[in-house]
């Protein structure tokens, strides 16, 4: 009978020809398929519940990926327009009813407004610029969706606006060479804590201030 101590995930399953430390449970989770799925999801959080970047979390694992970060990249961009897509319903059908209060919870508020304003007005620009900067995309994709703005434009603007930062990101990892590459595989573990204190750090101050 197998017993819940016999059960683990692929990810963290031992092997006992090598070292069952940390570090070598960070390896085998970032070279893992589940590593690609978890950088989707990175990527939907992004554009749905966290108004702060997400580098920290996503770097670590373009790093370890070396020139294979396009990959990433590419997870990243998927999770990203899907949740992208779902704001922009969300504020398209309930504006007042959940997105204004919620906002209002994160005192982003006059931000919201102002982009509804501005997607009103001139909708593709100021969209396609807020989805290159690590600003709440969020905020403009519901906007999109409050101003009423086409989804065919909309989804043209997030599309090309996160595929040109994730890219250009992915870019500079697989520009490091094969320097670098060893350089980050020695390193995994410090990175990959390294982006997860940041990232806690940055939720901290966020909501503390």
């Amino acid at each position: 009978m197998t017993s819940l101590s016999d059960i683990s995930l692929p990810f963290f399953k031992r092997n006992p020809a090598r070292p069952n430390g940390l570090r070598q449970r960070v390896s085998e989770f970032l070279d893992s398929k589940w590593a690609l799925p978890w950088c989707a999801f990175i990527g939907f959080l992004e554009n749905s519940i966290i108004l702060f970047a997400m580098e920290p979390l996503f770097l670590p694992a373009m790093a370890s990926r070396g020139r294979g970060a396009w990959k990433v990249a590419a997870a990243l961009l998927i999770g990203n327009v899907i949740a992208g897509v779902m704001m922009y319903f969300l504020g398209m059908w309930a504006d007042e009813a959940l997105l204004q209060p919620a906002f209002a919870m994160f005192e982003a508020t006059g931000a919201y407004q102002n982009l509804t304003n501005e997607l009103q007005a001139d909708g593709f620009w100021p969209l396609f610029m807020v989805g290159i900067t690590p600003i709440p995309f969020q905020l403009g994709a519901a906007a999109a969706g409050a101003a009423s703005y086409s989804f065919a434009f909309f989804l043209l603007a997030v599309t090309l606006s996160r595929a040109i930062r994730y890219f250009t990101e992915a870019g500079i990892v697989m520009a490091l060479g094969e320097r670098g590459e060893k350089f980050i595989e020695r390193h995994e573990l410090e990175i990959f804590l390294l982006g997860i204190g940041i990232f806690a750090g940055m939720a901290l101050v966020y909501f503390l201030m």
